[in-house]
């Protein structure tokens, strides 16, 4: 009976070794990342689709985009008033790379539903703004603004490799992921926009971006086809809302690479 019970006490206590083991290792590939790996990511910026002109365009160390241009001597502070336009998929569609996507038989649909998200999405962002620094309006009018949006990359999660990187042992499911970014399978967005004063039909800003899928522990929106793309999205808002109301000198900084949340 000693015995038996002893031997009860090892394996059970042998299994949480190795239950404790897993985390511990879970944890620190996953905080390796977060030292030295987020930088390293982050997704590179787009090559272009002509929506704007990225030559004349040039990162900003307190904005959290790849691209952007702001026409010197604008007083912001005389809009308040912002149309948001379709958002615009055409280039999109036109791109070659769309052949080799998993899901080019649906690449229309897709296009369409996507850039719908993201015209809602960026609407809601503004209407639900706390300092409601612009006031959403259905068509362009005097003294507005109007943003107008270019969908230029679009890429599905790989749904195959997420699961992989789920079921991998101890941890390496991170390592799966980053392998899945730096070989191009891993979800990316890109866009590509431009800020109009409706007064005049003068270009006043333009803005240029490209995301990819966080690396998680376990990434359960990378499931879904266009889970990632949704927050990436989502997050691109919420930065636009931040920027309008950002203070002289102050810092939007941009999103992490990495995340903890598995939703």
């Amino acid at each position: 009976m000693l015995q038996s019970r002893a031997c009860q006490q090892t394996i059970s206590g042998g299994v949480m070794r190795a239950l404790k083991w897993r985390i511990l290792s879970v944890l620190l590939l996953s905080m390796s990342f977060v030292i030295t790996g987020c930088d390293a990511m982050k997704a590179k910026s787009s090559k272009g689709a002509g929506f704007v002109p990225l030559e004349e365009m040039s990162k900003r160390p307190d904005l959290p985009f790849h691209n952007v241009w702001v026409k010197a001597g604008v007083d912001w502070r005389n809009y308040s008033t912002l149309y948001i336009k379709d958002t615009n998929v055409r280039f999109l569609l036109e791109a070659n790379w769309w052949q080799q996507s998993i899901r080019k038989e649906k690449m229309t649909e897709d296009a369409h539903e996507i850039g719908l998200y993201m015209h809602k999405q960026f609407e809601k962002a503004f209407i639900k703004d706390p300092y409601r620094r612009f006031r959403i309006i259905s068509s362009p009018e005097a003294g507005s603004l109007t943003l107008e949006m270019a969908i230029t990359e679009l890429v599905p999660s790989h749904q195959l490799l997420e699961a992989l990187s789920i079921v991998a042992p101890y941890g390496s499911g991170v390592a799966v992921q980053a392998a899945a970014n730096a070989s191009g399978a891993k979800c990316t967005v890109a866009f590509e926009a431009k800020i109009i004063d409706n007064s005049n039909g003068q270009i006043i800003a333009m803005i240029a971006d490209r995301e990819q899928g966080k690396v998680a522990p376990v990434n359960l929106k990378a499931l879904t086809v266009y889970g990632e793309a949704r927050t990436i999205i989502d997050e691109w808002a919420d930065q636009f809302v931040q920027v309008a109301n950002k203070r002289p000198n102050e810092i939007v900084k941009d999103t992490s690479s990495f995340t903890l949340t598995p939703w």
